[in-house]
């Protein structure tokens, strides 16, 4: 599928609350382009697996009336801030416009291959969760690209790229990775 039917089908399976966060929804595409062996062009990022191209499309739609966004501000003393320091939260929903894209998209071939790998991701609590499943993207991207084997080589390699997890995160998010299949053992 295209990168736009897929960010359809990401924001739609949100349902009336919208996604909260781009964020979340990079990590939600992060897991889909693995799952579904897509190049997304992601690379290594403050946040984890990040995609300009991605974030591009998602502009895109936004400016062509496809995804109405909405941005929350949070106060420098709010509870709310999230656990990333994040001032902002973006949330999208679909518009009528974007309702008419989604009855396209939901007739395209790969459709249900692609519903499927997003319905094994958020099936899992953690894809609720912005800060979880962006450990889980640094973890995965780690093992995957570094080729890390121990929970001590991705907390050392984590902290080359910059990213601040322990090993009690690692152990958080191991579940999911192995639910997904994208590590072999409790380790990593």
């Amino acid at each position: 599928m295209r990168i736009t039917d897929v960010l359809l089908l990401v924001v739609e399976r949100e349902g009336k609350d919208g996604l909260h966060g781009r964020t979340l929804l990079q990590k939600k595409l992060y897991f889909l382009s693995v799952l579904q062996k897509a190049n997304f062009g992601f690379s290594a990022h403050y946040y984890g697996p990040y995609s300009a191209f991605v974030a591009e499309h998602l502009n895109g739609l936004v400016e062509d009336g496809i995804f109405k966004e909405v941005t929350e501000f949070f106060t420098t003393d709010s509870t709310e801030r999230n656990a990333l320091g994040e001032k902002r939260r973006h949330t999208y929903f679909l518009t009528d416009a974007g309702n008419r894209a989604w009855q396209v998209t939901q007739k395209k071939n790969d459709f249900h291959k692609w519903d499927r790998a997003l319905k094994k991701i958020n099936d899992r609590k953690i894809a609720n969760n912005f800060n979880l499943l962006s450990i889980a993207a640094k973890v995965h991207y780690i093992v995957d690209w570094e080729g890390e084997k121990s929970v001590k080589e991705v907390c050392q390699t984590a902290k080359e790229y910059g990213w601040d997890f322990t090993e009690k995160d690692i152990k958080k998010v191991l579940s999911f990775l192995m639910k997904l299949k994208l590590v072999k053992t409790k380790e990593v």
